[in-house]
């Protein structure tokens, strides 16, 4: 019988943010030391939940360690990385001898001390198991992909989409090629190429992206290869592995693993300017909206979105729509805890002074202090993603100042669905203008809503302009900070 050990542990780690990860962030979001069958299902559980199943079926022995996954934030205290870490590592220690190990991981978590946590983590699960133990791996496409984690694996499959839609058909590619390993089917060959190349590269609707990942999945189903991944890299982190990757892999063949690598790196290097996200300035944007008639516009602020490690409570934005008299728009989410709680001592048709915002770190700026109505309020409030899965995103209240509505939320969030909006009591088709905390997760989402969108430049955490951060370890030169070549043939 094959026995089977599977874990969960992951986040985003901005280290450019100071609001810093935890505990806290992870019971927020994923965390579950009973079993992943017990955790509700979430874009987090997903993987693991899959797994089990698919074993379950198989007949073999399942032994789960942790399951935990956070919301993105600054890096993690080297505490409780490191008790998290043992944790799993003590359970698989315990499990005794295993066939397989597959870990759901992110791939950009950085704690105090760690700028690789992933390599950490499956490095001392690899000198747990031995040599003859398959492990596989699950990443974000968002990852800091090196060789120390490609070493310590023998199958590592990412994300294929951006926004992420694919996490699930990623789990079971990944649970596949790990049986036809097991079944010696198949002998996997891994290879790594630096594209030099960083950024936000979209995946859906425009652009050549979408081409390029076809192209993946085409190369996949001719057997030349058994998996290629494109790792985007996640640039609001000064780490040495932070940047873009093509991984290959490949039937028992390195070299052929390597060759497919560089070639599908090199395409992807001459498609990046292309395929770049690009961003408007927060102004322009507003003046935009402001002047628009029909369908709503909808405005990003993409630079203290969560899902990208910042706290997700600057006001920038919203008191930007304020000073341009716009009175049909609705905002959110704006995390702030205190204000939540004290619409929830006020109730709802309550007419207040409330302070909103600016509360967690020097990039939050000021609070925004305005007069405002309180017109929702729940308790343990969620929001769908992909249709079938939920996001708790806390507690929340619905404010609303001079026709503008303002989700402020306990939990902090990105918005995965127009249900952010509209299973609390905002109507979105009556809008001018829908402003989010997000960077692209909701665009394909709401195209059939809105006339247009755009991606802001709005102050804060995930500064676009990867010029203005102050990168330290990164490995150069790297595009677009620099105009580097890649390696002769």
């Amino acid at each position: 019988m094959v026995k089977l050990f599977t874990a969960t542990f992951g986040t985003e780690s901005n280290t450019f943010a100071t609001y810093p990860g935890g505990k806290a962030d992870f019971l927020d979001g994923l965390w579950c030391e009973t079993g992943i069958c017990n955790a509700p299902v979430s874009p987090w559980s997903g993987p693991a939940k899959i797994w089990c199943d698919r074993a379950v079926v198989l007949g073999w022995e399942v032994v789960e360690g942790l399951h935990a996954y956070a919301q993105p934030a600054g890096p993690l205290s080297r505490l409780f990385y490191e008790e998290a870490r043992d944790n799993i590592l003590n359970d698989l220690r315990a499990a005794g001898p295993v066939d397989v190990v597959l870990f759901y991981l992110h791939g950009a978590m950085v704690a105090q001390g760690y700028d690789d946590c992933e390599g950490d983590l499956v490095a001392r699960a690899r000198g747990i198991v031995g040599a003859d133990t398959k492990i596989g791996i699950e990443l974000d496409l968002h990852a800091h992909l090196g060789q120390k984690l490609v070493n310590a694996a023998d199958l590592i499959v990412m994300f294929k989409t951006y926004p992420h839609i694919d996490h699930n058909d990623r789990a079971h590619d990944l649970f596949d090629l790990i049986q036809r390993t097991l079944s010696g089917d198949v002998d996997p060959k891994m290879a790594l190429f630096d594209c030099k190349t960083m950024g936000l590269f979209p995946t859906t609707r425009s652009g050549p992206m979408p081409r390029f990942v076809a192209d993946m999945i085409d190369a996949e189903e001719q057997g030349r290869v058994l998996s290629l991944s494109l790792n985007h890299g996640f640039p609001w982190a000064d780490v040495p592995l932070a940047g873009a990757k093509m991984l290959a892999i490949t039937d028992g063949d390195p070299k052929l693993a390597s060759d497919i690598a560089e070639e599908f790196g090199r395409a992807f290097f001459a498609i990046r300017h292309a395929a770049a996200l690009e961003f408007t300035a927060m102004d322009k944007g507003v003046e935009i909206a402001a002047r628009s008639q029909g369908k709503p516009v909808l405005l990003a602020d993409v630079s203290d979105q969560t899902g990208g490690g910042a706290p997700g409570d600057t006001c920038y934005l919203v008191r930007a729509f304020l000073d341009a008299g716009i009175t049909r728009a609705t905002f959110g989410p704006v995390w702030d805890p205190a204000a939540v709680e004290m619409c929830f001592q006020l109730e709802i048709q309550s007419k207040t002074l409330l302070r909103v915002g600016g509360k967690s770190e020097p990039q939050s700026g000021q609070p925004l202090d305005i007069d405002v109505e309180i017109i929702f309020l729940k308790r343990n409030a969620s929001q769908e993603s992909d249709g079938t899965e939920d996001v708790p995103i806390g507690d929340i209240a619905v404010i609303r100042c001079k026709g503008v509505e303002i989700v402020l939320t306990s939990i902090r969030t990105n918005v995965y669905s127009p249900s952010f909006f509209t299973n609390h009591g905002i109507c979105l088709t009556d809008k001018q203008v829908i402003g989010v905390k997000n960077l692209y997760k909701h665009t394909d989402i709401f195209a059939p809503l809105v006339q247009s969108q755009f991606y802001l430049a709005t102050p804060g955490v995930c500064q676009p302009n990867f010029g203005m951060l102050n990168f330290q370890k990164l490995c150069r030169p790297i595009w677009p900070l620099d105009d580097p070549a890649l390696p002769a043939r």
